[in-house]
């Protein structure tokens, strides 16, 4: 793994400078944020500048969303995991995608086609899935 997880008194934790590089992997091919959100929508991690467009607000909307989308999903699609949201923006796409008890969160300019955002999105949150596990099993 590109982090480590290191242990403290009662728990573990994330080193954020090594979550954050790891996160800035994804911003290519016009991914301008990569966000690591609580479900409140605080943010956990970051990569992208506040330039890109994707702030505070915007990332507490993202999981505001989530929450909505998850709670109604489950009675109105008879689906007990929502995996994925894709939402075109005025400015970008933004994709959310669940990993333990947190939201990746990516965003990108409007030419960034639905799939390629889904694949980095998966794939980040594939690599990311054991050691946050590990984080918010300890907590």
């Amino acid at each position: 793994r590109a982090f480590k997880i290191i242990r403290i008194r009662g728990g573990k934790m994330l080193k954020p400078k090594a979550l954050s590089r790891v996160l800035e992997q994804a911003n290519t091919g016009g991914i301008k944020v990569s966000v690591l959100l609580n479900m409140e929508g605080n943010v956990m991690a970051c990569a992208g500048g506040p330039q890109s467009g994707m702030d505070v607000t915007t990332s507490a909307i993202a999981a505001n969303i989530w929450r909505v989308y998850e709670k109604v999903g489950k009675v109105a699609f008879q689906q007990q995991n929502l995996s994925f949201i894709s939402m075109d923006c005025e400015t970008g796409v933004v994709a959310i995608k669940k990993i333990a008890n947190l939201l990746l969160c990516l965003y990108a300019q409007e030419s960034v086609g639905a799939g390629l955002l889904k694949r980095k999105a998966e794939a980040l949150a594939k690599y990311l899935e054991e050691p946050l596990t590990q984080i918010a099993t300890a907590t």
